[in-house]
């Protein structure tokens, strides 16, 4: 509550971040904002075709090609911006060094800019994924109001996750490093690319142990309305998103003093 209350007082500060952030990315270019509508076009074009037409990749036999394409696509929409969100909130505050310095504020300010620019990108390839399923006839509107649900869930475990990543980097700068490398190993141990159906047994423990298998599943459900998650595994993935926004906010509010003057 006292960073929701902290982001209320600083709001003007948060939304001048996100316009920033936003504004700068395609500053230069001729289609400026265009392009986070064109991005995911083309990205879902190309997994389209290479997994339906040349792979001809199914996800069962009574999938056509087309499926596997959705399935993947549903699923990187929230792994590219939580890949987003953690990579760029790591070295947040020491980008924003200069401006910490110069007028005290709210530190949390700067991981939710992040997740919101992160999330606005996110729900650009919605608006461009929803009506390609609906044209398709695969989108369920009954299961459909859950997709706000997970991306609340989705939200908390960004910000909390961008203030513990953002003050550890700031202490250890190989915060940053060590990231880029878990994200390796923890995008193959999420069912991205492949159904949690074809994990060999002694490995299924350690998938579903990971919250983004069940945010994975949770969204699919959403939009697919099959397979239906674990409720157990819903529980599991918000439980987790709130405990790391939790220890993320009090690890940040601790080292506050220490980290300003590192800076």
């Amino acid at each position: 509550m006292n960073a929701l209350a902290a982001i209320r007082d600083y709001r003007p500060l948060l939304v001048e971040l996100v316009r920033r952030d936003v504004k700068t990315r395609y500053t230069g270019s001729l289609l400026g904002l265009f392009w986070s509508v064109l991005n995911p076009v083309l990205q879902l074009v190309l997994y389209t075709v290479v997994f339906s037409v040349f792979l001809k990749v199914r996800l069962g036999d009574g999938d056509g090609h087309g499926r596997f394409a959705e399935y993947l696509f549903c699923a990187l929409l929230p792994w590219t911006a939580i890949q987003e969100s953690w990579t760029r909130s790591t070295t947040g505050f020491l980008t924003h060094a200069h401006l910490i310095k110069k007028a005290p504020f709210a530190l949390e300010v700067i991981p939710f800019s992040y997740t919101l620019s992160a999330l606005l990108h996110q729900l650009a390839g919605t608006a461009v994924f929803l009506p390609v399923l609906i044209w398709r006839g695969t989108l369920s509107a009954e299961s459909l109001p859950w997709f706000v649900a997970i991306l609340l869930v989705q939200a908390v475990m960004m910000v909390g996750g961008g203030m513990l990543l953002g003050a550890a980097n700031v202490f250890i700068r190989d915060v940053a490093h060590v990231l880029g490398v878990g994200f390796m190993f923890l995008f193959w141990g999420t069912p991205i690319v492949y159904p949690k159906t074809v994990v060999p047994e002694p490995f299924t423990i350690l998938i579903n142990l990971n919250p983004l298998t069940h945010l994975v599943d949770t969204y699919r459900w959403a939009f697919f309305g099959n397979p239906s998650p674990a409720w157990w595994g819903i529980l599991y993935c918000a439980g987790f998103s709130l405990l790391v926004y939790v220890f993320g906010h009090r690890f940040l509010r601790r080292c506050r003093a220490d980290l300003l003057d590192l800076l």
